[in-house]
């Protein structure tokens, strides 16, 4: 800024009427860059600040044959209790069923089938 400004200057006392509109012109330039500095500086502290304060959003991540949501490797949670609620309930630990894996919403009472159930010979499945 100060050489543009001394160039400017030594530029008054020239007869060289395109080399002051350049010079003129390259000094709008450089305001206008500053100002769209200081735009982005601002909007930078902005977003800056609304992400220090907002909550991560919840991702879904498969684990075998179902979709549980996770907020960074907290979970899993209920994909149904926060689809319908936007609430993040924590399901049951990993439980063993009939050689399969499950676990459980407490709140809507749904299992979630990790690992399906394995069924013996002649258990019969009635539908």
């Amino acid at each position: 800024m100060k050489a543009l400004d001394s160039l400017r200057e030594q530029a008054k006392g020239s007869k060289d009427t395109a080399l002051k509109e350049n010079i003129s012109k390259l000094y709008d330039s450089l305001l206008d860059l500053k100002a769209a500095v200081v735009r982005v500086e601002e909007e930078n502290s902005q977003l800056r600040q609304k992400a220090a304060g907002a909550k991560p959003e919840p991702e879904v991540r498969q684990v075998g044959a179902v979709n549980y949501y996770y907020v960074g490797e907290k979970g899993p949670y209920c994909q149904p209790c926060y689809d319908d609620k936007h609430k993040l309930v924590m399901l049951t630990p990993p439980q063993d069923w009939n050689n399969g894996i499950r676990r459980k919403c407490e709140v809507c009472e749904k299992f979630f089938y990790e690992k399906p159930m394995d069924f013996a010979p002649g258990f019969a499945v009635i539908r």
